[in-house]
């Protein structure tokens, strides 16, 4: 990296430009990205008004790290010319070059370290011919060249060492500003539109000192599209000189570039032990919002946006239309801040639940420095956007996956009921309804999970309604396979390599979820078969039950009790003499359609899907009732509630009690995919369908298992 000199000259020599005959041995770096091995490099001898004195030298670099070595030989003065030809490392993209670059360096070789060729030593080259031809010494000229080109990017301060010291290997600010300049110039540039660039660059600097506007225009623009790219550059470099047997540190490059072009680079950014402090960090805002203001002391320059990002917006969604056109996705927050007052001005709150939104204080690349946090009151009267055309798109995706899941899940509880004639069971894990109904489930869950990331990342106003059908699929998994793959608000999570949660921690998780659902959601009766808008925006009549039927799993009879209580007292739906398949009846709850009334018949029995699928029904709640009357040793009220449900039905049961509930269900709702729960949480499921204990869960899908390393099969199977 040096050039031994085998002698020197006086200043007295120098001044009066007398060249006296020396001996060098000349050795350095050519350094873009490091130029490759084969790489041609010349020296041409001259004086100090670079007029061509002697012979030229060539030689060759010598390895990849860009070293080079002329040997020694005799100079008439101590001044040279150096041109380098090659191929080099492209520290943006982290290959090598796919086309030749040249450049060009003017040494003092009395100063015998400053021989390595780089883009700052092409920059200074043509100025320093420009100084000289103005009467000025090279020393004069190059000094000056070295502190215009360094001030024109910002980094004056490392203006005292000479640009040809400067090599990316030391691990300096003088390595880090050489990288950052190199690859500043270099970005989103081939070869050949680097070598157009750096002759216009040389061109400006080299008349003036200075860069044109246009070019100050273009290297703010490069320097912004660069600032997600500098760790990636950093490590390309590290990872480079690994390969060739060199560990070399390269310091972190943000702070060696002038981002708001106040002229000093790395200013912008907080140094080590620094911070921005303020007067308040959590402030309580009514419904109805306000304006408020925060003291903040900082020693940096802070914005309420980064005028430059380091990462990328990768916000999830934001391109989607989940909600009505007349709904603005912005945020109601505007924030900014002058003479070292923030002021944030909120609106009315969109809510009807408590938000807590963070107020970023950035720096000029992008970094949070500072967070005031606003707890903004929830508005009861705030309206719900409808769905938008993207929404409904999505949402109608996600449920026509759950009617193909509970499809199939009915076919299989079919199978159990009639297993006495038809001797289905066990079902294969390789049985097609099997792995359909787990994959249309899970495959429903990552789209309500990509539903839900959108909506957080939007208006954030859903999540209640999402956490309902959410709820609605996993209590069933849970019913039909017990402990199950369980993934909730990581949308990014593999699902299909998960291992399974125990049944009783998912549906702990599940009544979480669906005790505030229960708080916020609209008191109404439930419009499930009207139109998108009305199957998404469930009434709490449908969270009701589905808590209820979580607790009747687990046998807690008086918390069902109390909610499907609820649900009769409403008033909202009617036991009558239709059936509860039937859109025009009053007795649906919540229903999916399906298109295809599939039939098949064996053995005399027939297996089909309705079109309609009542999920939940008021006959359905009437006989959950009178089970948890029963359970709770109220057998008149059951008995009383079960004839409400036969006597509107014009159906005969043989008797009461469980029995009866049991033959209700069996005229009344065998295709509402709740059957099967019914018969096992009350110890029927053995006798009725002639299974055994491990027959009880469904077997998992053999497609699963060979997918899912993570997962078992249920025992028996």
């Amino acid at each position: 990296m040096y050039g031994l000199v085998l002698g020197s000259c006086s200043e007295s020599e120098l001044d009066n430009n007398i060249p006296t005959p020396r001996v060098y041995n000349v050795n350095g770096k050519v350094e873009k990205g490091p130029f490759v091995s084969g790489s041609t490099i010349t020296i041409q001898p001259m004086d100090g008004k670079l007029q061509v004195l002697g012979s030229m030298f060539n030689t060759s670099i010598t390895d990849n790290s860009g070293s080079f070595t002329f040997g020694s030989n005799e100079f008439q003065a101590p001044y040279a010319e150096m041109m380098a030809t090659g191929y080099f490392f492209n520290e943006v993209k982290g290959n090598l070059s796919e086309g030749t670059l040249v450049l060009r360096s003017l040494v003092d070789l009395s100063d015998n370290s400053t021989v390595n060729v780089n883009i700052l030593t092409h920059l200074k080259y043509p100025r320093i011919k420009k100084l000289i031809e103005f009467g000025k010494s090279f020393k004069e000229a190059n000094t000056q060249a070295q502190s215009e080109l360094l001030k024109a990017f910002g980094l004056q301060k490392y203006a005292s060492k000479d640009a040809s010291q400067f090599s990316i290997v030391t691990g300096t600010d003088e390595s880090a500003a050489l990288i950052a300049i190199s690859s500043l110039l270099l970005y989103a540039r081939s070869e050949g539109a680097l070598t157009e660039y750096l002759s216009t660059l040389s061109q400006e600097f080299g008349n003036n000192g200075v860069f044109s506007e246009t070019t100050k225009s273009q290297i703010k623009k490069d320097k912004s599209e660069l600032a997600s790219k500098l760790y990636t550059i950093q490590e390309n470099i590290i990872r480079r000189y690994i390969d060739l047997g060199m560990n070399i540190e390269v310091k972190d490059l943000k702070g060696y570039f002038d981002w708001d072009d106040d002229g000093t680079a790395g200013n912008e950014i907080l140094k080590e032990g620094e911070s921005v402090s303020l007067d308040k960090s959590e402030i309580s805002v009514p419904k109805d919002g306000g304006t408020y203001q925060v003291k903040v002391n900082s020693p940096i320059l802070i914005y309420t946006k980064a005028p430059i990002s380091q990462n990328p917006d990768i916000s999830v969604g934001q391109s989607y239309a989940l909600y009505e056109d007349n709904v603005s996705t912005s945020s109601s927050i505007e924030s900014s801040i002058e003479n070292n007052t923030l002021t944030i001005k909120v609106g009315v709150s969109p809510s009807k639940k408590e938000q807590m939104v963070g107020v970023n204080l950035y720096d000029c690349l992008g970094n949070v420095v500072a967070t005031v946090n606003l707890k903004i009151a929830a508005n009861s009267e705030a309206k719900l956007p409808n769905l938008g055309q993207d929404g409904k798109a999505i949402f109608l995706g996600i449920t026509s996956r759950l009617v193909e899941s509970y499809s199939s899940y009915n076919i299989l509880e079919q199978y159990y009921y009639y297993n006495k004639e038809l001797n289905k069971i066990p079902l294969l894990p390789s049985d097609s309804y099997v792995s359909n109904c787990w994959s249309k489930f899970y495959s429903a869950n990552v789209s309500l999970l990509t539903f839900k990331e959108y909506d957080h990342h939007q208006l954030d106003m859903y999540q209640d309604y999402i956490n309902v059908f959410y709820a609605m699929y996993y209590y069933t998994l849970v019913v039909a396979w017990g402990d199950v793959p369980y993934n909730y608000g990581n949308l990014w999570t593999d699902v299909w390599s998960i291992p399974r949660t125990a049944k009783n921690e998912i549906l702990s998780d599940l009544k979480s979820k669906l005790l505030p659902s229960i708080d916020l959601l609209d008191e109404k009766k439930n419009q499930s078969l009207t139109d998108e808008n009305g199957l998404f925006f469930v009434s709490k009549d449908v969270a009701r039950i589905l808590l209820a039927n979580i607790y009747m799993y687990e046998g807690k009879w008086s918390a069902a009790k109390a909610l499907l209580a609820t649900v009769r007292s409403n008033g909202y739906y009617q036991l009558d003499g239709t059936d509860d398949y039937q859109k025009s009846g009053n007795g649906i709850i919540f229903a999916l359609t399906y298109e295809g009334d599939t039939r098949a018949t064996r053995s005399g029995v027939t297996i089909k899907t309705p079109t309609t699928m009542p999920i939940q029904s008021i006959s359905d709640v009437y006989l959950s009732i009178a089970e948890c009357e029963y359970h709770l040793g109220n057998i008149s009220e059951a008995n009383s509630l079960l004839y409400n449900v036969t006597s509107a039905k014009s159906i005969s049961v043989s008797t009461d009690g469980i029995t009866g509930i049991k033959e209700a269900r069996e005229k009344l709702l065998l295709y509402n995919a709740g059957f099967f729960a019914f018969l096992k949480r009350n110890g029927l499921a053995n006798t009725e369908c002639g299974i055994q204990d491990y027959q009880l869960l469904f077997p998992i899908p053999i497609n699963e298992l060979m997918t899912n390393a993570a997962m078992t099969q249920n025992p028996g199977y």
